[in-house]
């Protein structure tokens, strides 16, 4: 039951046959009713032998004395093993009764059939016929045909949740590694089309996907080159120019670095989604870990402050990845903080936390989702002018993941502006 009854399967599971079988048992239970109410209406009074029974009872009836009925009509019930009551109109007077005789059923569940005669000036009623007894097949049949109708949905499902487990699991497998395309066709017995057009649409995904990496990579690694060149010719080119030229020549080589420092982003955006990204996170020392990523960070004039409780000697993460998150948030509240920056190092009911605060404009609450995808810059200050390309929170917001964390934008209480914080939880 296990192997074809996965979790992830067990709600669809349990959904479809509640609907399934409770429809079907639902509507064998009205079918049920409906046959038996038709077969009550057709009850023994319509037996031609009870009407031809009771006729020629009244018949013999009618020939006997008055006086004499009530004593004849009890030989005749004696005659028949039944018992035969001749009732006069006034006992009946409640009673409806038709062209056929009514039948009537006591406590006990004997049937008694009344029939109204005019010849007589009263009715006849006829009876006890007890009811037969039911077996114990009859009683069980009921229970064998409810129980098999479970059983048949029961089978009809579970060749199609086996189906589904298998494009699930093949799914999440092509979903963690792009690499490997689907390949269920031949392990389907009931969604076969279906597989086989999952099985083309991985094929052509997988296809695409490592051709844009392979040309963003290589792209990356020939744009480089150039640039190397050009770098190297602007730096020879200073030494040998008039001054007035000099400005001009800063400026190309900061666009330079620009597009240097683009690439970078660019390809460590790329590097964070590829399936062999190997994490291999560990107990990290704070301090010197937290020395190296502000040793990193290029020239500035804003303070930096680090909180931390003393305590807190070290946290598990992926040093590199969470190095290089801590040093995206870091280069962010750098480029938009006015003169202060506060890192704060936190570990609380196993959450690791970072929260790096500054005291820029801020970001606007309708934006603070949307700063996290790639290439997103908003509006004010926080645009490409700054120095920005929109990728660094999007690699934070990446490596958040890879640790099964997550990371929010708010608004920092203590110096105004933005708020960053990156949470992930301990092993």
């Amino acid at each position: 039951m296990k192997e074809w009854l996965a979790a992830g399967e067990r709600g669809l599971f349990i959904r479809s046959y509640v609907v399934l079988a409770g429809g079907l048992l639902v509507v064998a239970m009205l079918l049920d009713l409906g046959f038996g109410a038709l077969q009550a209406r057709q009850v023994r009074a319509a037996d031609p032998w009870l009407v031809t029974t009771l006729r020629l009872m009244e018949k013999d009836l009618a020939a006997t004395p008055a006086d004499a009925r009530q004593e004849r009509s009890a030989e005749l019930g004696r005659q028949l093993g039944l018992e035969l009551d001749l009732l006069e109109s006034g006992d009946i007077s409640g009673a409806t009764l038709g062209d056929l005789p009514s039948e009537l059923v006591d406590d006990a569940g004997n049937v008694y059939y009344l029939w109204r005669s005019a010849a007589l000036d009263g009715a006849l009623r006829l009876g006890p016929f007890v009811p037969p007894s039911e077996g114990l097949l009859a009683r069980l049949l009921p229970l064998f045909f409810y129980a098999s109708i479970l059983l048949i949905v029961g089978l009809w499902l579970r060749p199609l949740l086996t189906d589904l487990r298998v494009l699930t699991e093949a799914s999440q497998k092509f979903a963690s590694d792009y690499r490997e395309p689907l390949d269920t066709a031949h392990r389907i017995t009931q969604l076969r089309s279906l597989a086989r057009n999952l099985d083309d649409m991985s094929a052509r995904t997988s296809q695409l996907i490592q051709s844009q990496k392979e040309m963003t990579a290589a792209l990356s690694h020939e744009m480089r080159t150039p640039l190397a060149r050009v770098r190297f010719a602007v730096a020879v080119l200073e030494g040998e120019v008039e001054e007035r030229l000099h400005l001009q020549l800063r400026a190309v080589s900061n666009d330079v670095q620009q597009i240097d420092d683009l690439i970078s982003d660019m390809l460590d955006y790329a590097r964070l989604d590829h399936p062999g990204l190997r994490m291999d996170c560990q107990s990290v020392v704070i301090e010197p870990w937290l020395r190296q990523v502000l040793g990193s960070c290029p020239p500035h004039e804003r303070k930096v402050s680090t909180v931390r409780r003393d305590d807190l000697e070290s946290l598990w993460m992926e040093p590199r990845l969470m190095e290089l998150a801590l040093s995206n948030l870091l280069a962010n509240a750098l480029r938009y903080a006015r003169q202060n920056v506060r890192i704060e190092v936190a570990r609380e009911n196993g959450v690791c936390r970072l929260v790096v605060e500054d005291d820029g404009e801020g970001i606007p609450e309708t934006h603070r989702a949307s700063v996290f995808q790639a290439f997103t810059r908003l509006d004010t200050s926080r645009n490409r002018e700054t120095g920005g390309f929109g990728l660094g929170l999007a690699i934070v917001a990446r490596i958040a993941t890879l640790h099964r964390g997550h990371v929010a934008a708010a608004s920092s209480a203590s110096l105004g502006g933005a708020r960053m914080t990156l949470e992930w939880p301990e092993p």
